[in-house]
């Protein structure tokens, strides 16, 4: 079966690491994939934060990338491939602009549609997207 799902991902995904509140930073990551993870996912971002803060990132330091930068605490290196950068969102161009910053490391985006934390109803994203009568 796993023949079958490479036609649609061009990398291994067999054992995931989903994103964990405090847990899913790039050495947490790492130490998983050296015990067999193939696949993970980077904490839970803030989409309109993450553009903020990289808008804020000095462009004449070529030393100073989305990768290394610590924008929402995002880091990751060559080695921490597949990833998946886990955003949360209420403003559609926000999670494309930092959709689009973080493309370049990373082989996947996903939008937390499913979050029922406080947080998430506070903010308005993840399940509180949706209305009421849908929740």
């Amino acid at each position: 079966q796993q023949s079958n799902l490479k036609r649609y991902f061009p990398f291994e995904y067999q054992h995931i690491v989903a994103p964990m509140v405090g847990a899913s930073e790039l050495a947490f990551r790492l130490l998983c994939r050296k015990y067999g993870a193939t696949l993970a996912y980077t904490p839970m971002m803030s989409s309109t934060q993450f553009v903020h803060e990289a808008s804020a990132l000095d462009k004449s330091d070529p030393n100073q990338t989305i990768a290394n930068s610590n924008i929402c605490e995002f880091q990751t290196i060559p080695q921490d491939r597949p990833l998946v950068a886990h955003f949360s969102a209420n403003n559609p161009q926000h999670f494309a602009q930092a959709a689009k910053l973080v493309e370049p490391v990373c082989d996947a985006i996903d939008l937390n549609l499913g979050c029922p934390q406080r947080t998430a109803y506070l903010g308005h994203f993840g399940s509180y997207l949706l209305g009421d009568e849908d929740r």
